[in-house]
């Protein structure tokens, strides 16, 4: 923070507050305690402005990954796409008297949502392609061949290191099926998310209907409850995107996908 905003910290009050009673228990006079409180107050005003100068912002988060196009999640971003489209043009037409300072700001949740959705879709691809790396059948060919070999060497190196190509052969088998199952939930997540900004369009369409009839203060109430409903939509897509992002991370170090929690469940829904 700056010299102003330290100034107008409370702490800065509190702590010369103290200092001043601690001087007056000393028994100083008047005049010394008002410069002891002041001191006080000032150097901790220098000394918080001076250690918050040189601190970075937080980095912005990374562009998304980008999307493969003929694939479900790239399906499910168009949708959201023209629904976000769809969700701005009507916002712009929101009478100004059932708009507070929280609805005015629809539009950009609306964006950020979309963001998301963009970001855990590109995630899709990216799993999609690291999976299509793995043979499931070819690795399941090889491990019977791997195990039968083994259960048929006597030597007991030999058959120390065929133990080891199948458990390596085993290990990518499991790292196939933990990344289908991370690459089955973030779609889903994809679908759930596009189908829930076509859900707040079509629900701000009807608000937008019962304004004109004259129902103003519903209307309102209504606006108010969409825009808690699109913070959340928007919540829970970063919050998916965190855990496939360390679910991904852990597939390209250490293969350790299933140690992660994928995104959270979501209803059924069809798929349009």
């Amino acid at each position: 923070m700056g010299l102003r905003d330290e100034a107008r910290d409370p702490w800065t009050y509190i702590l010369a507050g103290i200092a001043g009673g601690v001087a007056w228990a000393l028994g100083l006079p008047g005049l010394a305690i008002v410069c002891v409180a002041a001191a006080v107050g000032g150097a901790r005003t220098i000394a918080g402005a001076a250690l918050g100068v040189g601190q970075l912002p937080s980095p912005p988060p990374p562009p998304p990954l980008p999307t493969q196009d003929a694939t479900p999640e790239a399906a499910w971003l168009e949708r959201a796409e023209r629904a976000v489209s769809s969700f701005d043009r009507l916002a712009g037409s929101i009478p100004d008297q059932i708009l507070s300072e929280r609805t005015r700001s629809m539009g950009e949740q609306a964006k950020e949502t979309l963001l998301g959705l963009r970001r855990l879709g590109g995630q899709a691809s990216t799993t999609r392609g690291m999976a299509a790396e793995l043979d499931q059948e070819q690795l399941r060919e090889e491990a019977a061949q791997l195990e039968h070999r083994r259960d048929r060497e006597t030597d007991p190196e030999i058959r120390l290191e065929l133990s080891r190509s199948l458990e390596s052969v085993k290990e990518q088998r499991d790292i196939a099926r933990r990344l289908e199952q991370s690459l089955t939930q973030i779609v889903a997540r994809v679908e759930s998310g596009a189908l829930g900004l076509e859900r707040l369009v079509a629900q701000l369409a009807e608000i937008l209907a019962l304004s004109d009839t004259g129902a103003a203060t519903s209307g309102a109430d209504q606006l108010e409850e969409l825009a808690d409903e699109l913070e959340g939509l928007r919540s829970g897509l970063a919050e998916a995107e965190q855990l496939s992002r360390r679910a991904l991370s852990g597939s390209g170090t250490s293969g350790s996908v299933a140690q992660e929690p994928g995104p959270r469940p979501v209803d059924e829904k069809g798929s349009g």
